[in-house]
């Protein structure tokens, strides 16, 4: 519908898998002399980490690859660095009591909301402060923190036994994850000893969910070069989002991100990807198997 092609995934990241399958049967009639695999992968959404089994069980069985091409969403304009990122599940344990008298009792909402709130001045923080040569490439131009769903409480009139959310840092490269993890248990100790000040068996409880390495630019990419030739863009480009391209770069690949579509229509109601960029991303193709016959 005018122009645009609908779907759940469309652009993030279904339309790059597509032009890669079509792409996979073009070159049974293009002459390819040298190997063109597809890699697909599972639990990309939250930490990539299906990538990280399957870049451990290719090697040894498929010829290895000299560039690897990440089709996330950059509108096909080189990407050649990401943040990483690392997650944590958080659980408020709070003691019940009735709200009339919650001051005898800890709620576990009104306890993880002070640790959310401790976000938002983290966020404040870092967006304060001069950025460093590497962060300014980013927009935002620095780390930040992020807690994206939050449950708990059983009744209104009932102080939450428990309140649970994810919270997650998208890292600057070159920042050691381990500071921020410190920061965070930091303030963690901090609200646990006010907390059990009240009840001695409230405490805020954190499980590490996922650490995605950040994809840094390297020198004499072939990846990069390659589709830099085929797009003719020489822009740096470096993006706050995660790929599978760190964990294939630590794999020992030649990585680039490079796919059609826009990543801000991703994950949005009625997603869609237009189809001039599926014919741009067509082209792409085109120019790829002409690289490879």
């Amino acid at each position: 519908r005018d122009g645009r092609l609908y779907g759940r995934g469309a652009t993030d990241m279904k339309a790059f898998d597509a032009l890669a399958i079509w792409a996979l049967v073009e070159a049974r009639h293009r002459g390819v002399t040298r190997p063109l695999q597809l890699a697909f992968s599972y639990d990309e959404e939250i930490g990539c980490e299906g990538a990280i089994d399957l870049v451990a069980a290719m090697q040894g069985v498929v010829p290895k690859a000299s560039a690897v091409i990440v089709g996330e969403p950059t509108m096909l304009k080189p990407v050649t660095g990401h943040k990483g990122g690392i997650s944590f599940d958080v659980h408020v344990h709070g003691v019940e009591v009735h709200s009339s008298i919650l001051e005898t009792g800890v709620s576990a909402i009104m306890w993880g909301a002070k640790l959310i709130d401790w976000c938002n001045d983290v966020n404040a923080e870092n967006a304060a402060a001069a950025p460093g040569p590497v962060a300014a490439l980013f927009t935002p131009p620095y780390t930040n923190v992020h807690v994206g769903q939050i449950r708990g409480g059983t009744a209104q009139n009932i102080t939450a036994k428990d309140c649970c959310f994810p919270l997650g840092f998208r890292v600057v490269p070159g920042e050691d994850p381990d500071y921020w993890r410190g920061r965070l248990m930091d303030k963690v100790a901090e609200l646990n000893a006010q907390m059990q000040a009240v009840r001695p068996e409230a405490w805020i409880e954190v499980k590490a969910a996922f650490h995605l390495p950040p994809f840094a630019p390297t020198e004499d990419n072939r990846a990069e070069e390659m589709v830099r030739q085929i797009t003719g863009d020489n822009a740096k480009r470096h993006v706050s989002y995660g790929t599978e391209a760190s964990h294939f770069q630590n794999g020992g690949y030649d990585v680039v991100v490079c796919g059609p579509g826009d990543i801000g229509i991703a994950h949005q109601p009625d997603e869609y990807i237009e189809v001039s960029q599926l014919e741009a991303g067509q082209a792409f193709m085109e120019k790829l198997l002409e690289r490879l016959a």
